[in-house]
């Protein structure tokens, strides 16, 4: 019995050796070594032997830059827009596909397609969508003799409209989620409720809420980490323009690394955005054990 015991630990090991593999190459090795090059002075093509020890001289150049504040500013609006349509939507279609409708898998299945499909490809069909003298969407605002928006030419409108694109690719996840987290509403409430007469807003409000708390919850924390790091969806629509209006952070960390050759700057951003997430993510933990406590 022993034996198989031990045959069965080393399948075992075996099966996740590939995982833990994958990981370390390329999730633990990066992030050290982002974390390292950050107090190096990498900031150019030359030889890794010429290359100084800074300490913290890129994080103060990064903190006192007036970049990094502007597309800090982006990337939280960027994240309250995203963030606002994943969860409001995400919730509400899920809520509303809970129920039995003519052609309810046809739905669902349109909305889950986006999160499959390449962003690249979908932003090159947005920017055909939203062009403000050729687009489709424009020729409707024509029809009522009225111009339409800039979509994504606007320096005012570029970000939000890249937000509500990249929220609605997104979308699919949160819409499944919340719709298993229903499944486990015990069915005993809602009958309890219907035999009380209370209206769709009280069962809402005192059945369906409190029982998708810990989903919400766990949905806005991926929701929130996932708004910061959109950076496929800016490439896709907008590359950074016009301008800099959509270069956020998380854009910015690419260009400084990959096109100015700024490997210390972009790895001292990228720890920068790392311990912001993490911050958030504590602030949204205590919230939610305050929630739980009420």
């Amino acid at each position: 019995m022993a034996q198989i015991t031990k045959k069965n630990e080393k399948s075992a090991y075996l099966f996740i050796l590939p995982f833990v593999l994958m990981f370390v190459i390329y999730k633990l090795y990066p992030m050290i070594y982002g974390f390292a090059v950050s107090f190096l002075d990498r900031n150019s093509t030359k030889k890794l032997s010429s290359i100084d020890f800074v300490w913290f001289k890129n994080y103060i150049n990064v903190l006192t830059s007036k970049t990094f504040w502007e597309t800090l500013g982006r990337s939280f609006y960027f994240a309250a827009v995203y963030t606002v349509f994943v969860m409001f939507f995400g919730f509400l279609f899920g809520v509303l596909f809970n129920n039995e409708f003519k052609g309810r898998k046809i739905v669902r299945t349109m909305f889950y397609m986006p999160y499959v499909t390449n962003i690249i490809a979908i932003g090159i069909v947005f920017k055909y969508l939203l062009n403000p003298t050729k687009g489709p969407i424009n020729a409707i605002f024509r029809l009522f003799g009225q111009v339409g928006p800039k979509w994504l030419s606007s320096p005012t409108m570029a970000l939000p409209t890249a937000a509500v694109i990249g929220a609605w690719l997104a979308l699919a996840f949160n819409i499944i989620t919340v719709l298993a987290a229903l499944q486990e509403i015990p069915k005993d409430l809602y009958e309890v409720a219907e035999i009380e007469g209370v209206s769709f807003t009280q069962k809402l409000w005192y059945i369906i809420l409190p029982m998708l708390k810990p989903a919400l919850f766990m949905l806005l924390t991926i929701t929130v980490i996932n708004s910061f790091k959109s950076y496929t969806t800016i490439v896709g629509l907008t590359a950074g323009g016009p301008g800099t209006s959509t270069r956020t952070l998380s854009y910015q960390i690419y260009e400084d690394a990959f096109t100015y050759m700024k490997f210390s700057i972009a790895s001292a951003e990228g720890v920068l955005l790392t311990i912001l997430i993490v911050m958030i993510n504590n602030a949204l933990n205590k919230v939610r054990d305050l929630w739980g406590n009420n």
